[in-house]
């Protein structure tokens, strides 16, 4: 390590580099090596969730987890911290005379953001909150950057985003939509797969841009020396692959548009698109709505789902009508009838949807669509 690389360190970054060396002379590997868990925290809360101190300290039951040390608290000879697994929290209570001198000065050097091993017995302490009991505890793995400043949380949105690892670590919120996400991803793929389609990966460079109408990212390929572009939609490939007779596919792809980035537009992202032979668009709509509603049940047991302030049923079968029907039932606006973009506009601004001035190159049914996206 270069001394103009140290002088770039922060106090508390240094002090972690110096006890990272102290480990690594001790004979102790600062980024660990293989640890057998027995347990995570959730099953612990579920297994011993009705247990009372008295009848845990009867079992005398123990076991061993492995996690994030996220808070560490006490002095003298006694401890309390929290360990947090993929599962989230648990706390454990150390005392010096249990774990011996050795192991205690393990869990007093260590930082917040550090991995531990623990191994101990299975306690409810007097206020009662689950608890291990430590007997053991060793070091996994060293963290050389401070976490974010907990009590605070991870709030900057440009942190949030651009470093994911910490908004995952100090917001469980964003664990769990990660997590979620997961499993509506499988669970696509699952009922897809039921349905008799074929997952396909498709190519991501391209020569030219295609099935869509975007602004793509430009790369050069060094061996043939030419240009092509990063895919902005997998529609065509995927339908070059019904012309060859395999009737029912899909793909889960990154797709890649050189354009205007916010909270809700990135210029990388995942779509999910299917073709199916023999079928029309009342077949595509069975579709959609089975993956919906299979995707939603992975996720819930619930009925109906909240989003942005309306109650949203999953579980029924889904009302099907014309985009203009539904505008005109919800605003009295009859679409249906003749009528001037300039027109349409007027009615869009008395319903408070922007229009941009890029519209005027689309069609009515554009225009319509944002009307019906802005009925509550």
């Amino acid at each position: 390590m270069t001394t103009e690389h140290i002088e770039e360190l922060n106090d508390q970054q240094l002090i972690r580099r110096e006890k990272m060396t102290a480990l690594a002379e001790q004979g102790i590997d600062p980024f660990g090596k293989r640890f057998e868990r027995t347990a995570d925290s959730a099953q612990l809360k579920e297994k011993y969730s009705d247990k009372t101190k008295e009848e845990l300290h009867e079992l005398a039951e123990t076991a061993t987890i492995a996690g994030r040390l996220m808070t560490k608290r006490g002095k003298g000879k006694v401890g309390f911290a929290h360990i947090q697994d993929r599962e989230g929290q648990i706390q454990i209570y150390v005392r010096k005379d249990t774990v011996g001198e050795e192991n205690y000065q393990i869990f007093k050097k260590a930082d917040i953001g550090d991995f531990l091993g623990i191994e101990g017995e299975i306690m409810r302490t007097d206020m009662g909150e689950l608890s291990i009991k430590a007997t053991h505890i060793t070091h996994l793995s060293k963290a050389l950057r401070p976490l974010p400043e907990k009590f605070h949380g991870l709030t900057d949105v440009e942190t949030i985003y651009r470093k994911r690892y910490l908004d995952l670590i100090s917001n469980r919120e964003s664990f769990e939509r990660f997590v979620t996400r997961s499993r509506i991803v499988s669970e696509i793929r699952c009922y897809l797969d039921n349905q008799g389609f074929l997952e396909v990966e498709t190519p991501v460079l391209h020569n030219e841009a295609g099935g869509a109408a975007a602004r793509p990212f430009i790369t050069h390929h060094n061996a043939q020396n030419i240009d092509m572009v990063l895919r902005i939609a997998t529609e065509l490939h995927l339908k070059r692959l019904i012309v060859g007779g395999m009737e029912r596919v899909y793909e889960m792809g990154r797709i890649f548009r050189n354009e205007g980035m916010d909270a809700t537009h990135n210029p990388e992202f995942t779509t999910i698109e299917a073709y199916q032979a023999y079928a029309d668009f009342e077949d595509i709509m069975d579709l959609t709505e089975g993956i919906i509603q299979s995707a939603a049940k992975a996720v819930t047991d619930a009925e109906s789902v909240p989003y942005q302030g309306t109650e949203i049923f999953i579980g029924h079968k889904f009302a099907r009508k014309h985009m203009l029907e539904a505008i005109k039932e919800q605003t009295g606006i009859d679409f249906w009838k003749d009528m001037t973009l300039e027109e349409a506009t007027a009615l869009a601004k008395e319903h408070h949807v922007t229009v941009e001035n890029t519209l005027q190159s689309v069609t009515l049914s554009m225009l319509s669509l944002k009307i019906l996206l802005r009925i509550p």
